[in-house]
């Protein structure tokens, strides 16, 4: 049913999906970095504090030049948009000028974005930093360029994000005029907590009256359920607890965090905490700009982490010498709240819903719910070449097509999860607007 306002009928145009198409919601990119596709797929070999120094650092710090920005930017959002993210939020560099040609380029493609200036102004190369003055002038510069007055008007396409890199990078002063920001202006904050065991100890060192690396964003009022936190690697007991009581969402990027040896993060354990959880594509610690490749790297994360438990605690239980009356056989395999692997509709979930409920937009994004907006993609598992294997040739999903339909879609949900890619994405609606087709 139609709820929305009168429609033109002869303007209304009528898509008629074949026997291997279907439609979804759009997918959420909860975490990524713009200026990183400049050396998308580089420094893997590398851990996190050393690839921002190699990489990210001397890469983002060109962007002080504007046509870099106008040309670079309009190719990298095309791509993003071609593997069907409808709703992202962009990580841009320090740079007041090119971070306009970010949100102006994201606009023009059509797609929803939050978009954020980078604030650094300690432990920071020199060539690439702010003072704390700059830091916070330039994203009040920023927010005015994107939003004018109404920098909290929830319709806009694309809205600013207050975004300090992470604490190592940035002063008491520094996060805590970006927490009175995001309250005057109403806005979403976005950064990165507990990725690595080098920065969550940097991280402590600049901080060291603060009981948690979550405590330090909280204390800069920073922490809240318009709040992404990406990566959430190597949280502990108080971390959680913060995060579940501020309601802040997780952003799980594991292919950036596999890339850089950082670890696995425990979604199951987000799950049952009630922290909302979207995936993240990470670019360029990620190497792929795919929300399915984030759903893949998923799984395999939750499987790994699973099997790492499971080998921690045989190893532990045969070097114990203990009464066999005292332990049996099945306690060995009791695990906790990560046993279940995630499957394909929980992973579609973080995709879509779970995104959705990071950005703080679950009321209106997320699924093809009546009064939502119209985010969403045409998938064909049919095209030409395509990497998702034809149903009749699928004698598991063959036997299902006449008696049991719903079963057989449920298998080809399956398939397009682990097997898909952009060619099978052949049409992209943001609301309502088709801004990409095959």
């Amino acid at each position: 049913m139609w709820i929305g306002q009168a429609v033109d009928s002869s303007k209304v145009e009528t898509v008629e999906l074949s026997a291997d198409q279907f439609l979804m919601p759009g997918l959420i990119d909860t975490h990524t970095h713009a200026p990183q596709f400049t050396f998308l797929g580089l420094g893997h070999d590398l851990p996190l504090m050393d690839w921002l120094e190699k990489y990210t650092f001397r890469h983002e710090s060109q962007f002080k030049d504007a046509a870099l920005a106008s040309s670079f930017y309009k190719t990298a959002i095309a791509r993003v948009v071609r593997n069907g993210v409808t709703f992202a939020a962009y990580y841009g560099t320090i740079h007041v000028e090119a971070n306009c040609i970010l949100a102006d380029t994201i606009r023009n493609a059509g797609q929803r974005a939050f978009v954020g200036k980078v604030c650094m102004d300690v432990n920071s190369p020199s060539y690439y930093s702010e003072t704390t003055e700059e830091s916070l002038q330039r994203t009040e510069e920023f927010i005015h360029t994107v939003m004018g007055d109404n920098a909290g008007d929830e319709s806009a396409l694309v809205r600013p994000i207050i975004t300090p890199r992470f604490v190592p990078t940035c002063s008491a002063e520094c996060l805590q005029g970006l927490g009175q920001l995001a309250q005057k202006y109403n806005l979403p904050v976005q950064s990165h907590l507990c990725e690595n065991p080098d920065e969550v100890a940097f991280a402590k060192s600049c901080f060291p009256k603060q009981k948690s690396y979550s405590d330090i964003y909280h204390m800069a009022g920073l922490y809240g359920p318009r709040t992404i936190m990406a990566h959430c690697v190597h949280m502990d007991d108080d971390d959680i607890e913060l995060v579940r009581q501020c309601g802040v969402g997780v952003s799980h990027c594991p292919n950036s965090n596999f890339s850089l040896s950082s670890g696995m993060a425990d979604v199951r354990r987000f799950i049952e905490h009630g922290i909302p959880v979207g995936l993240g594509t990470d670019v360029g610690g990620g190497y792929a700009p795919s929300i399915l490749d984030a759903m893949r790297m998923a799984a395999a994360a939750n499987r790994a982490l699973i099997a790492t438990r499971r080998d921690a605690r045989s190893k532990d239980t045969a070097s114990k010498v203990v009464d066999a009356t005292e332990t049996k056989p099945s306690d060995a395999a009791t695990d906790h709240t990560d046993a279940a692997p995630l499957n394909a509709a929980e992973l579609l979930f973080l995709a879509t819903q779970g995104g959705a409920r990071v950005m703080g937009m679950h009321e209106q994004l997320g699924s093809l719910d009546q009064g939502k907006l119209f985010d969403a993609l045409v998938i064909d598992l049919a095209v030409p070449n395509s990497p998702v294997p034809d149903a009749a040739t699928t004698l598991a999903v063959h036997e299902h097509l006449d008696s049991s339909p719903v079963d057989a879609w449920k298998l080809r949900a399956e398939q397009f999860v682990f097997l898909a890619d952009d060619r099978n994405i052949t049409r992209v609606y943001v609301g309502g607007n088709l801004i990409h087709s095959l």
